[in-house]
């Protein structure tokens, strides 16, 4: 049934029961058809200022907007609290932009999307409520491929790991970027590359998210994965040791260092200007590195080692590009062009787009009878596959022993280690190589 007719018909009915003598107040209407689609809500969106630790930058989707009343999901209209060049700055949507110009403001008659994303630079910290319908989790969208730059926002309510939200998606070969604001992941070769905590864990979305996804070829029914159980938002921490301006785009780096030499902080420099920084919490760290506004010249590492030593500038490096991962040089100018960089400072190691981190997933998930766990090793060791049940008790070790670096894959049939079929219910397996551990929930179903 379209919108249309259900707005008579609830029009109709609203009249019947003698609500304000006949007329239809928006109140009214938006809680009827709330109660009709349960879909009704207020999303409370946080703006952080220019001095906030994005510089005023927030990537976001509009997962809930009001599709049923004419023109409140115009840019101007739903914006409308903030739109004073005090507060907003300017919104770009993928091939428009919503900015104040002679004492006005462009395309605010734009109409949003649910399921689109968008970057909004602000000129001060404040917030907006946005009343609306959110969209259907199962609701599909077109991909571009090629070098099209989907910009897709995050609907569904729960939290997921990127690899649980894109589902199939994410091992089809297909997809090969995927850049959030505060991370990017990249396959090459069969692998993907990503930016993981300190605890080594996967990149999560989150309700409102939104992501810039790149595809071979184009996708005609995309829908985000809500299959699995819902995993906790993973966080980052903030660099403080260097001083650089968030801009709209980044360019992804990807650095492997050498557990011998891990300072507490890396920032990304052309000459006297930081480009961009982050933490060091692992021996594999991203940098967002923001070249747009940066001069032409090389691009360089400094270490910052919170006063246990000296800084120390690093200006030549074994690098690849993402698509060429069998050219190494050892110079990357700022205005290189390509889509992401890894860098290797591991003993003059050549650097690898493939495995560059104890990564796993299993697939499918729900499963039943079995499901088959797949993980990369970046490095020769001793890895250990466990399964636990909710409650933490060990249920059947799958792998032990020593294996070189590589991809592997092992199925756990759904039984204890006395071969016993297990019940239905949320397991967790747990891929241990080295000092590195990955959890990871998978749910039985019968």
């Amino acid at each position: 049934m379209n919108r249309r007719l259900i707005f008579v018909l609830a029009t109709l009915f609203l009249c019947n029961i003698g609500l304000s003598n006949g007329v239809l107040h928006a109140f009214s209407f938006r809680h009827f058809w709330g109660k009709i689609t349960g879909s009704y809500r207020t999303d409370h969106i946080v703006f952080e200022g220019p001095d906030g630790a994005h510089n005023g930058w927030k990537w976001l989707s509009f997962p809930s907007l009001d599709v049923v009343l004419n023109d409140a999901d115009l840019a101007g209209n739903v914006l409308d609290d903030i739109l004073d060049p005090t507060m907003l700055d300017y919104m770009l949507a993928s091939d428009y932009s919503v900015l104040y110009f002679n004492e006005s403001w462009t395309n605010d008659t734009e109409q949003l999307d649910r399921t689109e994303g968008y970057k909004l630079h602000m000129n001060a910290a404040t917030t907006l409520d946005v009343p609306g319908f959110k969209v259907p989790d199962n609701t599909t969208i077109v991909l571009g491929g090629g070098d099209t730059e989907n910009w897709v926002g995050y609907w569904l309510d729960d939290t997921q790991s990127v690899e649980d939200a894109f589902g199939s998606y994410w091992d089809s070969g297909n997809i090969y970027s995927v850049k959030h604001q505060k991370w990017s992941a990249y396959r090459s070769h069969g692998q993907w590359s990503y930016k993981v905590s300190a605890g080594y864990e996967t990149p999560t979305l989150s309700y409102g998210d939104m992501v810039e996804i790149k595809c071979t070829t184009g996708i005609s029914n995309f829908c985000w994965d809500n299959s699995t159980p819902e995993d906790r938002t993973v966080t980052y921490a903030e660099p403080t040791a260097f001083n650089y301006e968030e801009q709209a785009d980044y360019l992804p780096l990807f650095i492997q260092l050498d557990e011998d030499d891990m300072p507490q902080e890396i920032g990304a420099f052309v000459g006297d200007i930081c480009i961009g920084a982050a933490v060091v919490e692992t021996d594999e760290v991203q940098i967002n590195a923001y070249v747009g506004s940066a001069p032409a010249g090389n691009i360089e590492l400094q270490f910052s080692y919170g006063g246990r030593a000296a800084d120390r500038r690093i200006s030549q490096f074994n690098c690849v590009e993402l698509s060429h991962p069998h050219h190494v040089f050892t110079d990357l100018p700022s205005r290189s062009g390509g889509d992401a960089y890894f860098i290797n400072l591991r003993n003059g190691e050549a650097p690898s787009p493939g495995i560059t981190t104890l990564a796993a997933q299993n697939y499918p998930n729900p499963f039943n009878p079995e499901t088959t766990i797949s993980y990369s090793l970046p490095q020769d060791g001793p890895v250990c596959v466990k399964v636990f049940n909710s409650r933490g008790q060990l249920v059947t070790t799958l792998v032990d022993g020593e294996q070189p670096s590589g991809v592997y894959n092992v199925t756990w049939k759904g039984t204890d280690a006395a071969g016993n079929s297990v019940s239905s219910g949320i397991y967790f397996y747990r891929v241990t190589a080295g000092n590195k551990t990955i959890n990871r929930k998978m749910l039985l179903l019968k």
